[in-house]
């Protein structure tokens, strides 16, 4: 391996939604490895780099005799590892429709013994969901992350914490089990789904700053989706798009789907409407809605959306008089939201490069001078934005 090796992790870990939301399955000691790959991405870095992971890392609260003959055994099911991924447009985003396609998860992986370290580098085909993420993306703070054992409760994590912002995320049981890489397992029997999977995920989630609850639905006696229930963080909505996109917070709190935001963002881009008339089309279809015509909120938005049939009404209404005045309103309030995003991740990191075991005497100073150094810089242009 030619590229720059890594060996530091860093407190965010931040992966693309059809990351997420990809299907695969792997072991508790693999999914270790994933994590440490992961959280030694740079938010900058412009390509996969190299990784190096000490054997003591992944296998901390091991006490197996036979600890690095389980390390080569998981380097061997990586390096053979395929994911379900959606393929994305060609900037990145989401698609209404998406291919699914197998992609390979490792480029390389070795256990180098006499060092003690595994080295690995992601897939070449999978930098469009690990590098340069400007929007679809969700990010978790590594500490809260190491506190998860199952594999399984780990995905679970994940598929929450894309939609924290919102407190619920209602998936199909078909769905979850595609996302886990359960192809057979507890088909028949949703109890053993139940006592196996779910119930352990959410023993296991209430050690961290994701405690959920659940609720069954059913079509007759058939259970077919499941209504995760968690407390909404405000915070999280810059995990989801970028923060000055208000329109967008707002379709997905209507419930649109956020495969559909894209298609909203061309005909913005287009010029076909301005924001003006997303806002306008979420009052008059809440109005209809309330008033017993509209029985699907968020499809009927979508199509005036892409139909445009409300653009007469809202060139009608529009006040021309109060563009600048809520433009420049937006955008104030847009820079505070991303100001404090920065300043909580910031904050986060600080405690974690004080109190991570990953850091000794020698290299934990100059990381927490390091944040120390964002954080003071972050409450300075927020307390300018302010005055």
């Amino acid at each position: 391996m030619t590229k720059d090796l890594i060996t530091t992790t860093n407190p965010l870990v931040v992966q693309h939604n059809a990351m997420v939301n990809a299907g695969f399955t792997m072991s508790a000691l693999e999914m270790r490895c994933f994590l440490a790959m992961i959280s030694r991405i740079g938010r900058d870095d412009t390509a996969l780099p190299v990784c190096r992971i000490p054997v003591r890392e992944l296998c901390a609260d091991s006490n197996s005799k036979n600890v690095y003959t389980e390390v080569r055994a998981m380097t061997e099911k990586m390096a053979s590892r395929f994911l379900l991924l959606e393929v994305l447009g060609p900037n990145g985003e989401r698609m209404k429709e998406p291919d699914i396609k197998n992609r390979p998860l490792m480029g390389a992986i070795d256990y180098l013994k006499r060092e003690g370290v595994v080295e690995a580098v992601f897939n070449e085909h999978l930098k469009p969901y690990l590098l340069e993420l400007k929007n679809n993306f969700t990010k978790a703070q590594l500490s809260q992350v190491l506190k998860i054992k199952r594999p399984a409760s780990h995905r679970i994590y994940w598929l929450l914490r894309e939609y924290a912002a919102f407190g619920k995320r209602t998936i199909s049981v078909s769905e979850l089990r595609h996302v886990l890489g359960l192809k057979d397992e507890y088909v028949d029997r949703f109890d053993h789904f139940r006592a196996r999977v779910l119930d352990p995920a959410q023993e296991e989630l209430a050690q961290t700053d994701l405690p959920f609850t659940y609720e069954l639905i059913k079509q007759g006696r058939v259970i077919t989706e499941i209504r995760f229930l968690f407390a909404p963080t405000s915070a999280a909505l810059p995990e989801l798009l970028p923060p000055s996109e208000a329109w967008a917070t707002a379709l997905l709190a209507a419930g649109v789907a956020d495969k559909s935001l894209e298609a909203v963002r061309e005909k913005l881009e287009a010029g076909t409407y301005d924001e003006g008339y997303i806002h306008f089309v979420l009052q008059a279809v809440r109005t209809q809605a309330d008033a017993g015509k509209v029985k699907k909120p968020a499809g009927a938005i979508f199509k005036a959306l892409m139909d445009g049939y409300l653009l007469p009404a809202y060139q009608k209404t529009q006040l021309t008089s109060a563009k600048p005045k809520t433009r420049t309103n937006q955008a104030l309030s847009s820079q505070r939201k991303k100001l404090q995003s920065e300043l909580e991740d910031a904050r986060n990191s600080l405690s974690f490069f004080q109190t991570s075991l990953l850091y000794t005497d020698d290299t934990r100073p100059s990381f927490v001078a390091q944040v120390k150094s964002k954080i003071a810089e972050l409450e300075q242009q927020l307390r300018q934005l302010e005055a």
